[in-house]
């Protein structure tokens, strides 16, 4: 009896101690709809390459944009380029009109000058081939002049012919200088003139080739 007694104690306590357990055991145990926030089997890779596909599309689009742009750029670079070359072969041309503009007054100027010291150079000869000829014919200059002494009024016309053939010689060394200086001038603005004009005509056959 008292056995009978002990072993329903003992199950009573076992039934106890597994309803205690169960019990207790529930809320560890119940972790299913946990488990779903865990794995995520909804977030597969697989169905993510369109999206991919989707955003390789957009990069493509502003490398071609890109691309175009660059292109654009060299274009306008390149008609700027031949816009300033155009504009230095102008202000080159322009430059150098000008200055053949200025060398060819200054030639023309100094050709005055030569002719004027040409026509001074001749008068200066007639008046040595005239005092030379009076000097040959001091007779007729004592006549014209007159006077009682012969002798020194002939000394007198003498000497002042003779200073006066001195000065004019004189005079034509210096006008020979004079022309000698400024037919070198002349040569050297002839040669520039000729200079400027051939580089004028280069630039305008490349201008003419550039234009076709």
């Amino acid at each position: 009896m008292r056995r009978n007694l002990r072993s329903l104690l003992i199950a009573i306590t076992a039934a106890i101690a597994f309803s205690a357990s169960s019990v207790t055991g529930e809320p560890t145990k119940q972790e299913p709809p946990s488990r779903p926030r865990q794995t995520k089997p909804s977030q597969k890779p697989a169905p993510e390459t369109p999206e991919k596909t989707e955003l390789t599309t957009p990069i493509q689009e502003p490398d071609e944009a890109m691309q175009r742009a660059i292109t654009n750029l060299s274009t306008q670079i390149g008609l700027l380029t031949d816009e300033m070359r155009r504009l230095r072969r102008e202000t080159e041309r322009n430059s150098g009109m000008m200055e053949l503009l200025l060398n060819e007054d200054r030639l023309a100027k100094v050709e005055d000058k030569i002719q004027d010291a040409n026509n001074n150079k001749a008068q200066l000869d007639a008046r040595e081939q005239d005092i030379q000829r009076r000097m040959r014919n001091i007779q007729g200059e004592l006549l014209l002049r007159g006077g009682l002494r012969r002798d020194e009024a002939e000394a007198a016309i003498r000497t002042e012919l003779q200073r006066a053939l001195e000065d004019i010689r004189t005079q034509q060394v210096a006008n020979q200088q004079r022309v000698a200086e400024l037919n070198e001038q002349a040569a050297r603005l002839r040669a520039r003139v000729e200079t400027l004009r051939k580089k004028l005509e280069l630039i305008d056959v490349k201008s003419e080739k550039q234009e076709k």
